[in-house]
């Protein structure tokens, strides 16, 4: 492949949403920096330059060892990149140049290989290779382009496409999702608790949520630690709120599980446990495996849990649009569980980027329904993968609000989508009153939960197409191997009818049984004998 490939970067100062973004620090590093990385680690690339206008930029660009080439003035506005492209190459002096790639800064986070991308463009003898986003809208990320076919005006005859889902930065939003991204490319994220260990690659983290089901008796609350571990969960959740922070008082109660009453009233006899109370709990859960932590609906809760030592943090779904009370909780420093229920994706993106703005990157997304019980049409586990394609850095998870079934499926249902979380209600007695029992579960319904979701995890196993070791008896012995049908003469030729195929798959494989159709027997050969590859002429 003797190809002379050049990169080109355009990194203008102006910008209308985000000025001068070329130059922002991402993780400490300019965010051209990371576009010039790729380039540099392409063993196909000649060489690279960067156009632009900034002086800022060329400086950083000749510590970097890259070339500049100067933009003008009238290519540094709305100008179509392509004719940047244009410009770039009427700089060369070398007219024998093959190929330009144009590769975008606010793209840093790019998902393909360039080398791979390169070599498939040549192999199609592309003159346009284009990279599209999962909707299949062109970005910028790169584009590969026959310089024959651009100099003639051609570069539209024989175009090609390719998904590279890199994030387009136009934000501070979006800067700071790079940020995490980029920050975990290499090292994903992973959050430990005590002995438990939470990130995509980690057994599922099993939450029993307790919620408010202790009904402010510490010795139930303890009661229903036991039970969670004993059930095999890996923390159990409860909720801290106090009535008059939480809710006004005539607001009308909107759940169906329990009585009439106001929301505060409701609130109010559910709320007595403060810090005395958790500390006497996690005290008593301190020496065992089991996770003790609650979800804060305040600032004044938030601060009495920490200072406790909590070690993670739950936000609940109604709390997502709480932008303040989220990016108090963020900057303790802790991991974050978001449940994202009766949101949109908007709102989902507003919220991470409140917890990612106070540098917190360390965020568990739960897909969850915000109803109580949630039917069973509303579930919506698919959700679970669009969290996944929109939140690619964070661990994504399954806040269950359904009924409980009989045989507690569901939440193995979430596993096998990819949850690497499940959060479900818990009680030691559905038949309870006054909380959210009646969508809870009871401890052996729990237990049959977690041993669903550890089977799920043992079966699903891992994506790659390839012979385990399980299969190697079975393959040997199962499979095809071409025989003499009957008795075969040295120099005789192999025919339909003289050789077929039976077990085991010891002999010639069947798939060869064409390649071996009219060549000679090197040897005799006994009815029912394999053929194998030294009874066969070369």
């Amino acid at each position: 492949m003797n190809k002379k490939i050049i990169v080109i970067m355009p990194a203008k100062s102006y910008s209308k949403r985000l000025p001068n973004k070329n130059m922002f620090l991402v993780d400490g590093k300019p965010l051209l920096y990371y576009t010039i990385k790729i380039a540099k680690e392409c063993k196909l690339v000649h060489s690279i330059y960067v156009s632009t206008d900034n002086e800022e930029i060329t400086e950083f660009c000749k510590r970097e060892g890259v070339s500049v080439i100067k933009r003008p003035v009238e290519l540094c506005g709305d100008t179509p990149v392509l004719e940047v492209y244009r410009h770039a190459l009427m700089h060369f002096v070398d007219k024998d140049i093959d190929y330009i790639i144009g590769l975008q800064p606010d793209h840093p986070d790019r998902t393909q290989s360039l080398e791979n991308l390169i070599q498939y463009a040549l192999k199609n003898d592309l003159d346009d290779l284009i990279s599209v986003d999962s909707k299949g809208y062109r970005n910028g990320s790169i584009r590969i382009m026959k310089v024959k076919a651009l100099k003639e005006g051609k570069i539209s005859e024989k175009i090609g496409s390719m998904m590279d889902d890199a994030i387009n930065i136009h934000s501070l939003k979006y800067l700071r999702r790079a940020e995490v991204l980029l920050k975990y490319k290499d090292n994903e994220s992973v959050i430990k608790i005590k002995n438990k260990l939470i990130s995509k690659h980690s057994p599922v983290f099993v939450i029993a949520e307790g919620a408010s089901n202790h009904m402010c008796d510490i010795e139930i609350a303890k009661k229903m630690i036991d039970e969670a571990e004993s059930a095999g969960a890996d923390a159990i959740k409860f909720q801290t709120y106090k009535a008059e922070r939480l809710v006004i008082k005539d607001a009308t109660s909107y759940w169906n599980y329990s009585s009439n009453k106001s929301q505060y009233e409701y609130y109010k006899n559910l709320d007595k446990f403060d810090s005395k109370e958790y500390k006497a709990l996690f005290d008593y859960a301190r020496n065992k495996e089991i996770v003790v932590f609650s979800s804060p609906f305040d600032i004044e809760s938030a601060d009495m849990l920490n200072n406790l030592g909590m070690p993670l943090f739950k936000i609940a779904s109604c709390l997502i649009n709480n932008h303040y009370l989220l990016k108090h909780v963020a900057e303790f420093g802790k991991p974050i569980i978001l449940s994202t229920g009766g949101s949109k994706i908007e709102e989902i993106e507003e919220a991470v980027d409140a917890i990612y703005s106070t540098g917190n990157s360390r965020l568990i997304l739960l897909a969850c329904t915000l109803s109580y019980p949630v039917p069973l049409e509303d579930a919506h586990l698919l959700r679970i993968k669009t969290l996944f394609s929109l939140f690619p850095e964070a661990v994504i998870g399954y806040s269950d609000h359904t009924e409980p079934d009989e045989n507690m499926i569901i939440p193995s249902l979430a596993v096998a989508l990819g949850a690497k979380v499940i959060e479900k209600h818990f009680t030691l007695n559905r038949k309870l009153t006054g909380s959210g029992h009646s969508f809870s579960v009871e401890p052996l319904s729990l237990k049959k939960m977690i041993i669903n979701i550890r089977l799920t995890e043992r079966v699903l196993g891992n994506e790659a197409v390839d012979i385990c070791a399980s299969e190697q008896p079975a393959r040997e012995s199962a499979r095809f191997s071409l025989v003499a049908k009957i008795d075969i003469k040295k120099g005789e030729l192999f025919s339909k009818d003289n050789i077929t195929f039976k077990r085991p798959g010891s002999g010639i494989p069947a798939n060869m049984f064409d390649a071996v159709i009219g060549k000679q027997a090197t040897r005799d050969i006994k009815q029912d004998e394999f053929i194998m590859p030294d009874c066969v002429e070369e």
